[in-house]
């Protein structure tokens, strides 16, 4: 799919993705045409499953802070509940026909009645991950990672707060509940599955033996389980009286959750590939119920004098290489099945790949050549642009702190703060050949781009007035080009008076904060290859777009 508008001085056309590109005056930077280089989805990552029993699949939507509805009949999807409250990782149906799901951003239970009203049941409840009804109608949860590991009860109508059944389970995920009214689940820590009484707490293993199994569902017999392990990309048969495991089909890695139809065909999600699938377990056949090519398109990064214009895409749970001229994804580096961490941002070095993920708190520099991992510096204080100077260190914008810090070359990973006092730092791009080397800035909540010196960090105020400014990249003019995500518009901003020109307006970025994660959430990316073509990532959409100089 591709799409392509030349634009003139004079006018300002409407593209058939609804964004808008407005000519600059004569004097300023050249006209651009917008094109698809990766289309989109209605997905982020997509996680939980349930069947309605109208024909319906329901997925949640974490990042994307979505929950949809998938017509099984044609395919069609639709958002039941939008941003911000729609942050599911799991979801499923209440008796009474509401719809009941987790944010585990957010640390909400949420309810949506058959009326359409949504309300918050249960709040502050961190790592808020998975939940089931048992056959008499009680309603339990699972909090796993974010400092919590427990089980609880928790009441439907949203009048008592959640009760602890167990604590440090095991980071019990999807779970259901059996004939035996006991409750079966996945232990990811401990690789198997178990079952719980939860009136006694009392665990019992049923199968062992697992990589990461990460949910569970009974088939029509109830006498089977289906499990999917995420890092060996599989959907597994377990015979619960014996523990007996069968392999139904082999998938990709990144496998996340499960439902089972009446027909006992088995919906499975992943979210590394932002898709669902559909495995008939009679002869393990696979099909697609949603297909994508990204999943959370975040960080961009080029090599200048790369004449492919091959981007490094920060895709959340993998790091992709992209052609910038033909879409094609050529390499991909998943989270889980790998040891890389939910990549949020990306920058480049003559011999290294930088990666940030404020989701897990942590930086990786990968070998460019092998993309082998070389080091993991935990930083819990909300990464997000990192850059690697010409000695080695890192350079980190630290947005949840309002700083940035250096951090050395030794084994400790000694970090020491360069400046403080900014504003919810996101994007950073170097200016290490001037005559004093620099770093530009860019600050989300104070809507500034700051300079800061390397030397001593003084900070010196380039562009204000921003709203929410994010990814930041260097045209080869000198040119700084801008992700406005507040006022969803891309910006050329001249460093040396601050001016900005308007490149493309309406653009389909954005989506709101939420919970823990610090500003930028999922930062908008911004990168340019050496032919001035701009690149840009789109949250909302999944989708990477490019802005090509056409005067």
């Amino acid at each position: 799919m591709r799409r392509s508008l030349p634009l003139t001085l004079a006018t300002c056309l409407t593209l058939t993705s609804g964004s808008v590109l407005a000519a600059p005056p004569a004097s300023a930077a050249p006209t651009y045409r917008q094109e698809v280089v990766v289309a989109g989805s209605p997905f982020q990552g997509v996680h939980g499953l349930a069947l309605d029993g109208k024909g319906h699949l329901l997925a949640s939507n974490l990042l994307g802070q979505t929950v949809h509805t998938i017509d099984l009949a044609t395919g069609k999807v639709s958002p039941l509940v939008g941003p911000p409250q729609g942050g599911a990782d799991d979801v499923t149906v209440g008796p009474d026909g509401s719809v009941y799901w987790t944010g585990y951003f957010a640390g909400q239970l949420m309810r949506r009645t058959p009326d359409g009203k949504t309300r918050v049941l249960a709040k502050n409840l961190p790592g808020l991950n998975s939940l089931a009804f048992r056959k008499d109608g009680r309603l339990y949860i699972t909090q796993l990672g974010r400092g919590v590991d427990a089980l609880s009860e928790a009441d439907p109508s949203g009048k008592k707060p959640p009760r602890t059944v167990i604590a440090d389970p095991g980071f019990l995920n999807g779970f259901e509940f059996g004939p035996d009214d006991k409750l079966y689940g996945p232990l990811l820590l401990k690789g198997q599955v178990v079952r719980v009484d939860v009136d006694t707490g009392t665990v019992e293993t049923v199968a062992g033996g697992f990589a990461m199994p990460v949910a569970v569902n009974f088939d029509t017999s109830r006498e089977h389980l289906f499990v999917v392990d995420s890092v060996k990309g599989e959907l597994v048969r377990v015979r619960v009286a014996t523990g007996d495991k069968e392999l139904v089909a082999k998938l990709p890695t990144g496998l996340d959750n499960l439902t089972v139809g009446p027909d006992n065909l088995v919906y499975v999600s992943n979210m590394v590939d932002n898709d669902i699938r559909v495995v008939n377990p009679a002869d393990g056949s696979v099909k697609p119920v949603v297909e994508a090519r990204l999943s959370v398109p975040s960080g961009l990064a080029v090599a200048p004098d790369d004449p492919e214009e091959r981007l490094y895409v920060a895709d959340v749970y993998a790091l992709r290489r992209v052609g910038g001229k033909d879409g094609a994804i050529s390499q991909t580096t998943r989270v889980l099945s790998s040891r890389m961490t939910f990549p949020m941002n990306v920058s480049l070095s003559a011999q290294h790949v930088v990666l940030s993920s404020a989701y897990l708190g942590s930086l990786q520099v990968l070998d460019r050549a092998s993309g082998d991992i070389l080091r993991t510096i935990p930083n819990t204080n909300g990464v997000q642009g990192a850059l690697e100077l010409a000695d080695g260190t890192l350079l980190v914008a630290e947005a949840a702190k309002g700083r940035l810090v250096r951090i050395a070359t030794d084994e400790a990973a000694t970090s020491t703060v360069l400046t403080e006092g900014l504003a919810g730092p996101v994007g950073l791009v170097a200016d290490t050949e001037a005559a004093e080397p620099g770093v530009y800035v860019t600050e989300v909540d104070s809507g500034k781009v700051t300079r800061v010196r390397l030397a001593d960090g003084n900070k010196h105020t380039v562009a204000k007035g921003l709203k929410a400014p994010e990814g930041i990249a260097r045209h080869p003019d000198g040119g700084l080009i801008v992700a406005e995500v507040g006022a969803r518009r891309l910006v050329r901003i001249d460093p040396a008076t601050g001016r900005s020109t308007v490149i493309a307006q309406n653009l389909n970025i954005g989506l709101p904060r939420v919970g823990e994660l610090p500003p930028g959430y999922l930062p908008t990316g911004v990168a340019v290859g050496g032919s001035g073509t701009i690149y840009m990532s789109s949250d909302k959409e999944s989708a990477l777009y490019r802005f090509v100089p056409v005067r």
